[in-house]
């Protein structure tokens, strides 16, 4: 019977977090999660300008950038990381801006009462990862 729950819980991981894939790749729900979170900081096209950016000591980065500054390959995995929280960076996580991670988690609970907090962690995953796929669209050439 154990066998046959870990089956099923790992056939059901497989096809949500295949959803979830979907999802995120679409770059609209990216454009929509950076223009509603970031784009006050980092301003609409990402290059740093963002009106409430401007009241902070450390600038907001140019985020068109990124890719540039690391020998041309847009560093998908450290932006993911940044923004979920575990790559802390000033600016991000202190008292200027929230950890995105535990908020987009946070909120997923409020919006629908009747997930699980491990659900809600695969939500925040995917408009994580569909942010960070925006972002890397961002990158000047």
């Amino acid at each position: 019977m154990r066998t046959l729950q870990a089956v099923l819980g790992l056939s059901m991981a497989i096809v949500l977090s295949g959803v979830t894939a979907a999802k995120a790749q679409d770059p609209f729900l990216g454009k929509q999660e950076f223009l509603q979170r970031c784009a006050v900081c980092h301003g609409a096209e990402g290059a740093g300008d963002g009106p409430v950016g401007e009241l902070f000591a450390i600038k907001p980065r140019d985020l068109r950038t990124l890719a540039r500054e690391n020998g041309g390959t847009y560093p998908f995995a450290r932006i993911y990381a940044t923004i979920d929280g575990r790559d802390r960076i000033p600016g991000h996580g202190g008292p200027e801006m929230p950890i995105w991670g535990d908020f987009l988690e946070a909120e997923a609970l409020v919006e629908d009462r009747g997930i699980s907090p491990e659900d809600a962690q695969m939500i925040a995953s995917a408009r994580i990862i569909a942010l960070t796929q925006y972002i890397g669209s961002l990158q000047l050439k």
